[in-house]
């Protein structure tokens, strides 16, 4: 049984128990605390051995998975601004996975492809994850989105930019958005997690 069903921005969201611990899905796909938990957890345990942010970037909030590795599993204390544009995936957040406890958290109501260029800070570490439901969102493939990351990144900083390719069209675009980082950032690397996760590590 859920234990919270609501229609957010992309369809229903749902809370529901999954071995033992709340999790976050739509209709598609795991938002929170689920797989997509497991594929944050493989990259930043890669990326973490290297260095220790001074400051994060997170475009796609969602439940708050991503900000409970990065508090509670590496212990980091540093600046968080997070990004996500759905209210009712905020509410379910701060409702259901302890975000408003989070000290350090700068939280922004919008959409990540325009606050890219609206935030004027530089970040150590961006991670981006931006989904509606199971398809990537509107314009993450776009030059202007990737500039705009390489512009908040700073200039020994990491973008770790999760995508999806589970049909034809969404391996295309997958490998759009690994061709513009080529094009832009110094080295792109690729982790490949859960079966149709990809994830783009730039440097």
């Amino acid at each position: 049984m859920p234990v919270s069903l609501t229609e957010g921005r992309h369809g229903v969201l749902e809370v529901r128990w999954e071995q033992g611990r709340l999790v976050l899905n739509s209709g598609h796909a795991n938002q929170s605390f689920g797989s997509l938990h497991r594929v944050w957890q493989q990259v930043l345990k890669d990326v973490l051995v290297e260095f220790r942010p001074a400051n994060v970037l997170v475009l796609g909030m969602g439940g708050g998975s991503v900000l409970q590795i990065l508090r509670k599993e590496h212990g980091l204390t540093v600046p968080i601004t997070a990004v996500e544009i759905d209210p009712h995936v905020i509410g379910l957040a701060r409702k259901h996975f302890g975000i408003a406890a989070l000290e350090g958290l700068h939280l922004i109501e919008g959409d990540a492809t325009i606050q890219v260029h609206a935030v004027r800070e530089r970040f150590d570490l961006i991670l981006v994850d931006l989904f509606d439901d199971l398809e990537m969102a509107l314009g993450v493939d776009s030059g202007g989105f990737i500039h705009g990351l390489r512009d908040r990144c700073a200039e020994a900083g990491v973008v770790c930019f999760n995508t999806v390719g589970h049909d034809a069209r969404s391996m295309q675009r997958c490998d759009r958005i690994k061709s513009l980082l080529d094009r832009t950032f110094h080295v792109v690397d690729e982790r490949r997690s859960e079966e149709i996760n990809r994830v783009f590590i730039a440097r």
